[in-house]
C-alpha cells in the first residue's frame, strides 16, 4: 500500500511538474509577441507617432491585408519569435494597419505601398526612414532593424554636426554613405553635391572616393584619377565596390542616351569594363553599352548593324556571343515587340542553332516566333527545346510554356 501511495505521489508530482512546464511555456509564448498598436484612423496614427517621439524611438508600421498569406506567416513565425519581440518591443513603437480599410488605403497611397506585407520604418518625428517589402524571416528582420536603428542614430549625430557647420570631412563622407544606405537617394545626392563643391580635394582622397563613387559618371573631371588605381578602389569601397561600379555604369549610360553621345559609350566599353570584368560573369560588358545605347535611342538600324558586323568580324562563329546579344535585345524589347527586331532575332537564334544546338537557343527561337504569331514554327522550336531540357529548371520552364501554348 505504501509503495502504491509512493508511486501515486510520484505520478502526481510528475503531473504537477508537467503542468507547470506547460504553463511556463505558454506564458513565454504569450510574452513572445510584438506589442502592436492597431491603427484605424489618422488620429490613432498621430497618437502612436507621439508615443514614438516621447520615447525617442522609431515607428514600425506593418501594413497587411486579411487575405494575405505571407502576412499571416509573419504573425505566426516572425512577430511571435521571442528574439524579434524582445528587440522590437525595446527599440520600436510598433503599429499595424489593415491596408484595405479607408485609413489603410490612404496610408498605403501616401507611402507608395508595393505589396503585402510592407513594413514602413519612420523616424521619431514621422519622417520616412526605410521600407521592407514581403515576408522577412526573423533573423533577417532583426538584422535589418538593428542596422536601421544604428544608422539612424548615426544620422542624428551627423545631422546635428552638419547643421552647426561643424562636421569633419570624414564624418561628412560617412553621413552621405549612411543616408544612401538608408535608401534616401535624393538626400544623399543633395549632400554629395555639396560635398563635391565644398570639400573635394584636387587629388581624390579616400573620403572623396567614398562619396563620388555613387554620384559620378565617366564625363566627370575626376574620372581619370578615380579609375587610375583599381586596387585602392577595392580597399576604399570594400563590399560596396560592385554597387558603386553599377551606379557609375547606369549614370553614364543615362547621360549618353539623353545627350546621344556615343563617345561616352566608347569610354564605358574601354575604361569602365576593365574595372569590373573579373568581378562579373557577364556575357560581354564591352558590347552591352552599345546595344543598350542603340536600342534606347531608337537607332534600330545601327543596333542591327552593330550585332551583324561584330558577329561577322571579330566574333565570327562565336554563337555564345551572338546568343548573348540577341537575348539581351529580346528582353529589352519584350514590351514593345518591334517587328523588325523580332525578325532579326529569329535569324540570330537560328544562326546560333546552326553552329551548336542548345536548349537556350531553341527556347528563345521559339519565343520570338511566338511573339511574331507564328505558332506552328514556334511549337517546333519549343518541342526541340523540350527534348534537350536537362536541368530541373529547364524542364519546368518549358513545361510552363508548353502548357500556356496549349491553352491558347
Amino acid at each position: 500500500m505504501e509503495r502504491y501511495n509512493l508511486i501515486f505521489l510520484m505520478h502526481m508530482k510528475i503531473k504537477s511538474l508537467f503542468f507547470l512546464l506547460v504553463m511556463f511555456v505558454a506564458s513565454q509564448t504569450l510574452q513572445a509577441q510584438v506589442k502592436f498598436i492597431e491603427v484605424e484612423t489618422h488620429e490613432q496614427m498621430k497618437a502612436a507617432q507621439k508615443k514614438a517621439s516621447d520615447q525617442m524611438l522609431m515607428l514600425f508600421v506593418d501594413v497587411y491585408a486579411t487575405w494575405c498569406g505571407p502576412c499571416k506567416m509573419m504573425d505566426r513565425e516572425v512577430y511571435a519569435n521571442p528574439a524579434v519581440a524582445d528587440y522590437m518591443n525595446s527599440n520600436y513603437v510598433s503599429v499595424r494597419v489593415d491596408g484595405e480599410t479607408d485609413f489603410g488605403r490612404i496610408f498605403a497611397s501616401e507611402n507608395k505601398l508595393e505589396g503585402y506585407p510592407s513594413m514602413f520604418i519612420l523616424s521619431d518625428d514621422g519622417e520616412p526612414v526605410s521600407t521592407i517589402v514581403g515576408y522577412t524571416a526573423a533573423g533577417e528582420l532583426i538584422g535589418s532593424l538593428k542596422a536601421m536603428n544604428e544608422d539612424y542614430r548615426k544620422i542624428q549625430g551627423y545631422q546635428a554636426a552638419y547643421q552647426k557647420d561643424a562636421i569633419e570631412n570624414e564624418a561628412f563622407a560617412d553621413y552621405i554613405s549612411v543616408v544612401r544606405s538608408m535608401g534616401d537617394e535624393e538626400k544623399a545626392e543633395e549632400l554629395a553635391s555639396e560635398y563635391m563643391e565644398k570639400v573635394m580635394e584636387p587629388k581624390l582622397s579616400d573620403n572623396d572616393i567614398r562619396v563620388v563613387a555613387f554620384h559620378m559618371d565617366l564625363d566627370d573631371t575626376w574620372w581619370k584619377d578615380f579609375a587610375s588605381d583599381p586596387e585602392r578602389l577595392h580597399l576604399v569601397l570594400g563590399e560596396d565596390y560592385m554597387m558603386a561600379m553599377e551606379k557609375i555604369y547606369n549614370n553614364t549610360l543615362v547621360k549618353a542616351i539623353e545627350e546621344e553621345r556615343i563617345d561616352l559609350i566608347s569610354k564605358m566599353a574601354n575604361e569602365l569594363t576593365p574595372l569590373v570584368d573579373e568581378e562579373t560573369g557577364s556575357w560581354d560588358l564591352r558590347s552591352l553599352p552599345f546595344i543598350q545605347y542603340y536600342y534606347y535611342t531608337d537607332k534600330t538600324d545601327d543596333l542591327i548593324s552593330y550585332v551583324d558586323e561584330r558577329f561577322a568580324r571579330d566574333r565570327k562563329d562565336d554563337h555564345r556571343w551572338l546568343y548573348g546579344a540577341a537575348s539581351q535585345i529580346t528582353e529589352m524589347d519584350q514590351q514593345y515587340r518591334t517587328e523588325v527586331l523580332l525578325k532579326k532575332e529569329v535569324d540570330w537564334f537560328a544562326a546560333c542553332i546552326e553552329l551548336e544546338e542548345q536548349f537556350d537557343y531553341f527556347f528563345y527561337h521559339g519565343m520570338v516566333l511566338f511573339l511574331l504569331q507564328d505558332q506552328d514554327k514556334a511549337m517546333v522550336s519549343f518541342l526541340k527545346a523540350e527534348s534537350m531540357a536537362s536541368s530541373q529548371e529547364e524542364k519546368e520552364t518549358i513545361a510552363q510554356v508548353m502548357g500556356f501554348i496549349k491553352r491558347q
